[in-house]
């Protein structure tokens, strides 16, 4: 769907929505709480940029990834990370990773010096003006401290060429502390897909992915996990089938991390493939996902030229809204999408009825004429910030 202008949004809808993904510090927090409890009714609507494609639909998700990552410790930097890259001039990143001390949570902002980078013949100093990115490094951390404030980039030279290189940090690398070594190996044609159905897994119902080689270069998968990982951390392990290339999981969500409003979860695909000259070549990739817990469910009760009626089956109490994308017939004769219809009230558990109002003073300005449709909608539990469902029909606003 095409992203509304908050401009134009009502201030419950910009609180409310997850799909906007928005997190608010301090008193818009509290404000968000008071409007979350809310048992008013607010109604709106928006013509929508003619022309352009609107969608309500869960369309999944596809990353294709020509990176890895990895935690190390400063022992083992003081011996020397090894990694590999398929491609010349990847780029590398460490950063350092926050510890705990005495129950503690302590900022870790110090990068080893007299690191060296070596591709087994010989051995340069990472600070060499042919690795070092020191422009980019800085500006980074000007124009996003919060990111880039601790990281430290670097590439490989084109003349240390591709294959098997150590990072070493040579006996200046605290022994305990921790690092994430990160590698993008940019100019390889090796990259590992990972796709789903959805954006969306309820807790009673199945995460499904779909892992495999990509790219212009051919390779084989050697080996595959899938991690699932709650916004505090919390890891569960995906339990998937290999079948040649392919890597496929269906897993019954079984989670017991709490939800957290307005933060997805990830999914980290990790894996070992096998280029033409058989060397492995690591490829990690990451989607976000949304963990929800199914509070409401809803289906279209009938329509009629006021709007669409919703019935909806609540199991929590909650401010729950609703999203219609209205369809209008063009000179030609093909609907086109004209108005998003919004609803959101206060509903009590049991059999309730939600319906979201059409303007049709909007309609008949829209230059689309009847018969209009409602084609989709998006239902929402806006107190959870969780999308619980879509329905796709043809229902005529008569």
């Amino acid at each position: 769907m095409k992203t509304i202008p908050k401009k134009a949004v009502p201030l419950f809808l910009v609180l409310g929505a997850t799909v906007l993904g928005v997190t608010l510090p301090g008193p818009a927090a509290s404000a968000q709480q008071v409007l979350n409890d809310s048992r008013e009714r607010v109604s709106f609507s928006q013509l929508v940029e003619p022309g352009k494609k609107q969608q309500l639909a869960d369309t999944g998700a596809r990353e294709q990834s020509r990176a890895f990552y990895r935690r190390v410790t400063g022992a083992e930097l003081n011996r020397g990370a090894e990694f590999f890259v398929d491609g010349e001039q990847a780029v590398i990143q460490v950063s350092p990773l926050d510890r705990a001390s005495n129950g503690k949570r302590v900022v870790d902002t110090e990068i080893p010096r007299g690191m060296t980078l070596s591709n087994g013949t010989e051995r340069r100093p990472v600070d060499d003006d042919s690795i070092a990115l020191h422009r980019k490094s800085q500006g980074l951390r000007q124009e996003f401290p919060g990111f880039y404030g601790r990281a430290h980039v670097m590439k490989v030279p084109e003349d240390m060429g591709r294959g098997r290189f150590t990072l070493k940090a040579n006996g200046n690398a605290r022994a305990n502390a921790e690092y994430i070594l990160y590698v993008l190996d940019k100019r390889s044609d090796i990259e590992l897909a990972v796709e789903t159905p959805s954006k969306r897994f309820s807790r009673s119902g199945t995460l499904a992915l779909e892992a495999k080689p990509a790219g212009k270069a051919n390779a084989s998968l050697e080996s595959v996990s899938a991690t699932l990982i709650a916004p505090r951390g919390d890891r569960y392990d995906l339990q998937g089938n290999r079948s040649g290339n392919r890597y496929t999981v269906s897993w019954p969500v079984n989670v017991d991390a709490p939800s957290v409003p307005g933060e997805l979860w990830r999914i980290e695909v990790r894996s070992t493939l096998r280029n033409a000259r058989k060397e492995p070549v690591e490829r990690v990739a990451v989607v976000a996902a949304d963990i929800f817990t199914e509070t409401a469910t809803a289906s279209v009760g009938g329509s009629d030229a006021r709007g669409l009626a919703l019935s909806v089956d609540v199991r929590e109490a909650g401010r729950y809204e609703a999203r219609a994308l209205v369809y209008g017939l063009d000179g030609n004769g093909e609907y086109q999408p004209v108005l998003l219809a919004y609803q959101a009230e206060w509903l009590d558990a049991g059999q309730r009825e939600m319906t979201v109002p059409i303007d049709n003073a909007k309609l008949a300005a829209s230059g689309l004429r009847a018969p209009y449709q409602v084609r989709s909608v998006q239902f929402l539990d806006q107190g959870r910030m969780s999308v619980l469902g879509y329905l796709q029909g043809n229902w005529e606003l008569q």
